[in-house]
């Protein structure tokens, strides 16, 4: 009886502990990012890099852990998971490098966490999520995303004059804004995308496997007509090797795999609600490895993350319970309906069970 309550357990925080260790991945390769400047290679090329990688790191483990499994893989899957590859890896992340070359990564980094909000909000349009003001755990998804976005927010601003975040060109400022706001944009729509056709092929080591070959095929095709001189695909032997391994592998690939996943399970306002815990860890990691500061405001938004994704996830837990018994009632409803047309079937029909 421990046992199975035991993998209970393991198989409920599954999705949260994968969701969190996403997160780490993707800080450590920012900060690594960080660390390292790369001279002489476009953000194109290095993507290009990066997403060969993961496409092989994937595939391997694909091949190991889904071979006997994989149901066939359809025409219309494959169109769909093109256009995952184009919408959510080559448009979002091509679309958030290249801001980078006209705003500030502060600004970046504040509008990512605007993910949580804009996916919440899709999934209303798209009646994938109801918003359900009038339930307590409505209202507690609604404020707990808000309070998390607006903890990241907070941590992002509140350590520094506002006139920083406008020292550079007001016009290079304002066509990198737009950029990243498209770039999250797309990426909250492609989590949206992810919960319909990873139900339809529900093997998401393969699925995220096609999907960054597609991902590689369309860089290149970028890549070849931004980046035209061979210096500028020329890898250095040092940490940027270690950088591209990080990026490819574990950010693109296994963090990837894990939002897919979980997408599946919990849905597509779940996984984004995880956001805002990449900007904490970043902040912790600048710390203690960069020898960053921990300003007032990172401690305050700190806490405000960590508070509204609790709220969230405490929200979401007490609507899955409702929605289970809602089922239960609904299904005993319906059968005691059918079943008391003919009072004789249902006696039958009870003692038969």
């Amino acid at each position: 009886m421990g046992i199975l309550s035991l993998k209970k357990s393991a198989r409920e925080i599954a999705p949260h502990g994968s969701l969190i260790l996403g997160q780490i991945i993707t800080a450590s390769y920012i900060v690594l990012s960080k660390i390292i400047l790369v001279q002489g290679i476009s953000s194109s090329v290095f993507l290009v890099y990066q997403f060969i990688l993961a496409t092989i790191f994937i595939s391997i483990l694909a091949f190991i852990f889904e071979r006997k499994k994989r149901p066939p893989l359809t025409r219309h899957i494959l169109c769909w998971i093109f256009v995952l590859a184009l919408v959510g890896v080559t448009f979002a992340q091509s679309m958030l490098a290249g801001a980078l070359y006209f705003t500030t990564s502060a600004i970046e980094s504040s509008v990512l966490n605007m993910i949580p909000a804009i996916t919440y909000i899709l999934s209303l349009i798209s009646r994938q999520e109801k918003l359900e003001i009038h339930t307590l755990w409505g209202k507690g998804k609604i404020f707990g995303t808000l309070l998390s976005v607006s903890g990241a927010l907070t941590l992002m601003l509140w350590h520094g004059s506002a006139a920083n975040l406008m020292s550079t060109d007001l016009r290079n400022w304002l066509v990198g804004l737009v950029m990243v706001i498209v770039g999250v944009v797309a990426f909250s729509t492609w989590i949206l995308m992810l919960e319909v056709v990873t139900k339809q092929y529900p093997v998401e080591l393969s699925m995220t496997a096609i999907m960054f070959f597609f991902a590689t095929l369309q860089t290149c095709v970028v890549a070849g007509i931004l980046s035209h001189k061979a210096s500028q695909w020329q890898l250095k032997w040092d940490l940027e090797l270690l950088n591209i391994f990080i990026g490819g592998a574990l950010n693109s690939g296994l963090a990837n795999f894990f939002v897919a996943w979980c997408a599946r399970l919990k849905g597509p306002v779940f996984v984004s609600s995880f956001s805002p815990l990449g900007l904490l860890f970043t902040t912790i990691l600048e710390s203690i490895f960069l020898g960053h500061t921990m300003h007032a405001g990172s401690v305050v938004g700190s806490v405000m993350i960590v508070m509204g994704l609790y709220i969230y996830l405490w929200s979401r837990a007490k609507e899955e319970v409702y929605q289970s018994m809602d089922g239960h009632d609904s299904l005993t409803s319906s059968l005691v309906s059918n079943n008391s047309l003919d009072h004789a079937t249902q006696v039958e029909s009870v003692y038969t069970v």
